[in-house]
């Protein structure tokens, strides 16, 4: 949030991606159009959507969060744990799913057993360990929120596997949305 329409202001404030607000005006400066909230606080225009505006993939959308700080308990762009970047990209979906990763892990979508070396994985796959979730974003790769690197970050599932196996074993189930 800016003070008023100009990126050159210091920044006033901040929002979390699926806060709300409401819109009161526009504006444009230099080639920049802002949304104005009824506090004369200023938006990027682009950074706004429309309620019921959703994303398509829920994976994009997790995506778009690689590099934020890991914060157990965490659910924005501030901060995050495994499975509040589950919920939080779902939920720009319009999937409501329950926010531990235990509980994920019994109610989201499909369980499923990959083939061997984890075969047959394919985007948005769910894989799950005791107290953890991940994010496939392909066949081979994976993205979580992790104490391991302190960010979202992308892991390939083979080496994720053999780290999270050495201390916690490996993982407790696959699930599809």
């Amino acid at each position: 949030l800016y003070p008023g329409p100009d990126l050159r202001f210091p920044i006033s404030g901040q929002l979390s991606m699926g806060s709300t607000v409401t819109v009161s005006g526009s504006a444009e400066t230099r080639g920049t159009h802002y949304a104005l909230l009824p506090s004369g606080q200023a938006i990027i225009a682009g950074h706004l959507r429309p309620i019921g505006e959703l994303a398509e993939d829920y994976v994009t959308v997790a995506e778009s969060f690689l590099g934020t700080p890991y914060l157990w308990g965490g659910v924005s762009g501030f901060g995050i744990d495994c499975s509040g970047l589950v919920q939080l990209a779902m939920r720009m979906t319009a999937k409501d799913v329950l926010r531990d990763s235990d509980m994920q892990a019994a109610s989201i979508g499909t369980p499923f057993e990959p083939g061997p070396d984890y075969t047959g994985l394919q985007r948005g796959d769910l894989v799950f360990w005791k107290g953890h979730v991940a994010i496939m974003t392909d066949e081979r790769d994976m993205i979580h929120a992790n104490g391991h690197t302190m960010l979202v970050s992308r892991e390939g599932l083979k080496e994720a596997v053999e780290r999270i196996g050495y201390l916690y074993g490996g993982p407790t189930g696959f699930r599809r949305p």
